[in-house]
């Protein structure tokens, strides 16, 4: 069986993904998906990172759009109500508050910012310390979002290669991870968007598939999502993962429903 969900998808509200969401559906109908997921950036406090989020005021109205589609859709595909949360340090209990407000699938945790105050990417152009204080403070992170207990799927686990920052070479923080997400029994996404990034060196997922390899040796569950902020992007080289999962010898991929992880074969 193919894969069969895309559980990250961005609309509009995030201001900077394109298209009406009934187009990301309708693609996904066409590529043969059986569920997909909107899970657009969470709104945070004090109009932090506003400039890359919904507003506070617009979660029900996103909450409602994505219900909406639901039913529009319902016998042709099933739509998935979901979010990606930043985790922020010093935020857990207002994520916490707002995660218990609604009815999600699921919740993707990422890593955008090394600062309480969200100056700081995670993959800055002209970061003020050494590669090793970035990437030590970025898995750092990633291992408090894990420990958090607000997240279902962890999200672009290497997003700091973006600007050169290498998981890899740092293989004990990230060995540390990656034993830190099993223990909590968190799933990991490959994300397919590394795929349409120019920045990076050769075309790749999120994870490198060498850490992705790591994952399959933890026996981590493991989804495939596209991070599409265009409709055309749902599903971007699902085929290609696909048959590198099953040269790895993968057997299955989770999926979700009211936060509960089942897997289906893949």
């Amino acid at each position: 069986m193919p894969i069969q969900c895309d559980y990250h998808m961005h609309t509009p509200l995030c201001k900077h993904a394109t298209g009406p969401m009934e187009a990301y559906v309708e693609r996904a109908i066409d590529l043969g998906l059986r569920e997909i997921g909107f899970s657009d950036h969470n709104p945070l406090p004090r109009g932090l990172a506003a400039n890359v989020r919904m507003a506070e005021g617009e979660l029900d109205y996103y909450v409602n759009r994505v219900l909406d589609l639901r039913f529009q859709y319902r016998g042709k595909i099933d739509v998935l109500l979901g979010l990606e949360m930043d985790y922020v340090e010093g935020l857990e209990t207002y994520c916490e508050q707002q995660i218990a407000q609604h009815p999600w699938d699921y919740v993707i945790g990422s890593i955008h910012y090394l600062d309480p105050e969200c100056r700081i990417g995670s993959w800055p152009r002209n970061f003020a310390g050494t590669a090793a204080e970035l990437l030590v403070r970025y898995l750092e992170l990633m291992r408090r979002l894990t420990r958090s207990g607000l997240c279902d799927i962890i999200a672009h686990l290497d997003v700091p290669k973006r600007a050169g920052y290498r998981a890899e070479e740092f293989a004990d923080e990230l060995s540390a991870t990656l034993q830190e997400i099993k223990r909590a029994d968190i799933c990991i996404e490959i994300n397919t968007s590394g795929f349409r990034h120019p920045e990076l060196p050769q075309p790749q997922p999120y994870p490198s598939l060498p850490i992705v390899e790591q994952v399959l040796a933890l026996d981590i569950p493991l989804t495939v999502n596209s991070d599409a902020h265009a409709p055309e992007q749902v599903g971007l080289e699902f085929d290609r993962i696909e048959r590198w999962l099953l040269q790895k010898g993968c057997k299955q991929l989770a999926r979700f429903d009211r936060r509960e992880r089942a897997s289906y074969p893949l």
